[in-house]
C-alpha cells in the first residue's frame, strides 16, 4: 500500500491550500498499485481506479502503517463520517484559529488527511497527531512523510 499526496499547482483547490497552510499538497489519498485502486475521502470514502490524477500531480510514499486492501474495503461499508461545506469552511479559518492558539475545529466530518491518519493510527502506525487531536493538512503530512524517508 502506498500514501499518495496530490499537489494542485495550477487548480483551485492547490493555490488555496497553499494560501492557508503554504504549499500546495490539497488531496491524499491511498493507493493499492497491485490492484490498480485509490482510496480516499471526499465528501464520503471512495474507491477509484489508480492512477486518477494526472502525471506528476501525485508524489508517492509507503505507507507508514500496516494498512490492507480488507481495511480500507471495510471502511467503506462502516464509515460514517462526511465532510461538508461547514467543515471546509472552518478548515479555512485554520489561520485565525492558531494566531487564537486554538485548535482547528470540524464541524462533525473529517478532511481527506484527518481520515488517512486515524487509518494509520487504527491500523499500528504512530504519527505527530493523535486521533481526534486538531486534524494535520495534506501539506502538514506530507511535511512529515518527506522527512520520515
Amino acid at each position: 500500500m502506498k500514501l499518495a499526496v496530490i499537489f494542485g499547482e495550477h487548480k483551485l483547490s492547490g493555490r488555496l491550500t497553499r494560501l492557508f497552510t503554504g504549499c500546495a499538497a490539497y488531496h491524499v489519498v491511498w493507493v493499492d498499485e497491485a490492484g490498480g485502486m485509490m482510496y480516499d475521502m471526499n465528501l464520503l470514502r471512495r474507491r477509484r481506479r489508480w492512477p486518477y490524477y494526472p502525471e506528476g500531480q501525485a508524489l508517492l510514499f509507503d505507507a507508514p502503517a500496516a494498512v490492507t486492501v480488507a481495511y480500507l474495503e471495510e471502511r467503506l461499508t462502516s464509515d460514517e463520517n462526511t465532510y461538508g461545506f461547514t467543515d471546509y469552511l472552518l478548515f479555512a479559518l485554520r489561520p485565525l484559529y492558531h494566531l487564537l492558539g486554538r485548535s482547528t475545529r470540524n464541524a462533525g466530518g473529517v478532511i481527506c488527511s484527518e481520515m488517512i491518519n486515524n487509518d494509520i493510527w487504527a491500523c499500528g502506525g504512530l504519527t505527530p497527531w493523535q486521533p481526534g487531536d486538531a486534524p494535520p493538512s495534506p501539506c502538514d503530512l506530507y511535511g512529515w512523510l518527506k522527512h520520515r524517508v
